[in-house]
């Protein structure tokens, strides 16, 4: 297995916490067992038993695994976020919300609650926050080439509400009431703007997904603008190891670099892809207005140079407004992308009203591939902060007591 996410909560009701896991990875195609989400039951004695046959013919690569009781039944229900489908990255994966039978075994009712929430894209992370403040918690999530949206919880059906029109490579949304005005607003991780690709609504960076040397398999091919031209990203020994009808059309690699898209590609197959695009990469804050409306504004510059992948709530300085720490980094990219490794944690002052500054974390580097950051109550001694690095051991941090 390779283990994306993994939650504890008592899927039984028998007072004992429980172990919920999302699988994922391009190891595995089809359905094969290695991509089932799975279920360990806890049998009081810290002994874990997987329970069987706890999911049906989910066999996708999953980004997360939200708990939450959304009917009120009394039994914990799961949101289980499709990222890509295994060997088709661009095909959008399924999500699903997934009904609690009362044993810990889950049924799929995506499509009497949450149709919608089928073909939402490849979710990145989600989480549940009442956002409209009724009650309910509603579902918050955000995609890779696509958007960061809420499925507003009208008791136990759910209708998608689009918070921002900025198509991303969105990776997190921490909810915060960043301005203290007593609404939700949203902390979100991108990519950043310390990256070779650039997009805008006029120029955005594009993925065009399709069979284009027509021998079965679709092909990914991901496009951006330089200096009002289209070009491919890859370059000419990359694409033509896919497809090799280019090393033909392109004897010479100078010839290739000149070339805009449409002069690589057939126009019909370029135009019969399926097209996913992203206009906006910046790590931004979206300010609720209290009728769900949100206003994205850009973090400042020093929070744009890596791709952020969780942050938390801190209090920095002893005011009233929550200060934000983030954490990312990335470093599996080829070499035109490169790695996005200048971070070592930043976090973000709250000047009031949407406003941040940034300050480096005093007398500490956090080092590596963060995925995630979970406050832990120490008691007495105060907060600490676990953070789960990328193929790297676990690390704790602690801030210093402010007197």
């Amino acid at each position: 297995y390779e283990d994306v996410d993994a939650v504890w909560t008592d899927v039984n009701n028998d007072g004992n916490v429980d172990l919920v896991i999302a699988s994922g990875g391009n190891e595995y195609y089809g359905n094969d067992e290695h991509l089932l989400p799975r279920v360990y039951l806890n049998d009081g004695n810290a002994h874990f038993k997987k329970l069987e046959n706890a999911f049906q013919n989910l066999y996708y690569t999953f980004s997360c695994v939200v708990p939450y009781d959304f009917n009120g039944d009394g039994f914990i229900d799961l949101f289980l976020g499709g990222r890509a489908v295994p060997w088709e990255y661009g095909k959008t994966p399924h999500s699903y919300l997934l009904q609690n039978d009362g044993t810990g075994k889950f049924v799929d009712v995506t499509e009497k609650y949450a149709k919608e929430l089928q073909q939402v894209g490849m979710v990145t992370q989600a989480t549940w926050v009442d956002i409209d403040k009724d009650g309910y918690k509603d579902l918050v999530l955000c995609c890779e080439w696509g958007g960061i949206c809420a499925f507003i919880n009208d008791k136990g059906h759910f209708t998608e509400h689009r918070l921002t029109d900025k198509n991303g490579w969105w990776n997190f949304v921490l909810p915060v009431d960043v301005d203290n005005d007593g609404d939700v607003d949203l902390i979100a991780g991108n990519l950043g703007l310390n990256s070779r690709l650039k997009a805008s609504s006029t120029e955005p960076v594009r993925l065009y997904y399709n069979d284009f040397d027509d021998n079965g398999k679709n092909e990914q091919v991901v496009s951006y603008y330089v200096e009002g031209k289209e070009l491919p990203f890859a370059n000419k020994d990359e694409l033509q190891k896919q497809i090799p009808e280019i090393k033909k059309d392109f004897l010479y690699a100078g010839d290739f670099a000149k070339a805009s898209i449409d002069k690589i590609f057939k126009k019909n197959k370029l135009k019969n892809a399926q097209l996913l695009t992203a206009d906006y990469f910046a790590n931004a804050v979206l300010i609720n207005d209290g009728q769900l409306h949100f206003a994205t504004k850009s973090l400042p510059w020093e929070a744009q140079l890596t791709s952020y992948r969780d942050a938390v709530v801190v209090n920095a300085n002893n005011d009233n407004l929550p200060d934000i720490l983030l954490v990312g980094n990335y470093y599996d990219n080829n070499i035109q992308m490169g790695r996005y490794d200048a971070d070592f944690g930043t976090v973000l002052i709250n000047k009031g009203h949407g406003n941040f500054t940034c300050e480096t974390v005093n007398g500490l580097q956090i080092k590596g591939q963060v995925r995630h950051i979970r406050k832990i109550d120490l008691g007495k001694n105060g907060e600490a902060y676990v953070l789960a690095r990328n193929n790297d051991s676990a690390m704790v941090i602690q801030q210093k007591r402010q007197r």
